[in-house]
């Protein structure tokens, strides 16, 4: 059972209500002691009644005849009636109120303070995905910076490469490197702009071993040097 189940107020001067005077009058003690039974017993209900058709079973608990706990509850208007024939305490609803009001503020505000929490957790996901992305991009940028204009032309074909998902292993990257060092940084661009834009396999190169410059004309004999892509 939750805590605030066993929770109802109980007023130091409750005895002196014309209501309960008349109770005590006809009933002793036993009958107050029933009353508040009888409302400790609603307040432990979910809707706050109590069927009167199980007042037997009260009666029972209680230790008490059945007639003295109708009695209560019928005999001196301190309880109603709804249409199913429960009764329930009008007063204990009255004084309620202000706590189940407060129950709900706190209720609420919970769930606002929970919305803010996460919406805050998730903005600080999204800023630290982004920061992170931006050291990335920097890093790139550095190692890119950092690059000689030989290796960015290189680099050029590793990525159309990539995209191909045909990958140099490190020695293989280092002979093709050393394949092509005979050649001219424009000579070299110029070859792999030309393998790119052919969706070529390789690297064209012109015949003659030690080239100064391109041919000229496009029909010229070439040879082909080939790296095996996973070399």
């Amino acid at each position: 059972m939750k805590k605030d189940a066993y929770y109802f107020p109980h007023f130091c001067n409750a005895r002196h209500d014309r209501k309960i005077r008349r109770l005590r009058k006809e009933l002793g003690v036993e009958g107050y002691g029933i009353y508040f039974m009888l409302l400790e017993t609603l307040r432990e209900q979910q809707d706050l009644m109590y069927p009167l058709e199980d007042i037997d079973l009260l009666a029972e608990e209680f230790g008490v005849s059945e007639a003295k706990v109708k009695a209560t509850i019928c005999g001196y208007e301190l309880f109603e009636f709804d249409a199913e024939e429960k009764f329930f305490s009008p007063k204990m609803l009255v004084y309620l109120e202000p706590y189940f009001r407060m129950k709900e503020q706190r209720r609420e505000a919970g769930l606002k303070s929970a919305a803010k929490r996460q919406l805050s957790e998730s903005s600080t996901t999204v800023e630290q995905s982004k920061e992170k992305e931006s050291k990335v991009k920097e890093i790139k940028v550095k190692e890119e910076k950092e690059l000689s204009p030989r290796d960015l032309i290189f680099e050029k074909w590793f990525k159309y490469k990539k995209e191909k998902n045909q990958t140099y292993k490190p020695m293989g990257r280092e002979t093709l490197i050393k394949t092509w060092s005979s050649y001219s940084d424009a000579q070299l661009e110029q070859i792999i702009d030309t393998s790119i834009a052919n969706n070529w396999a390789g690297l064209f190169a012109p015949k003659y071993s030690a080239p100064t410059h391109l041919p000229s004309d496009p029909q010229a004999p070439r040879t082909t040097i080939q790296i095996p892509d996973n070399y």
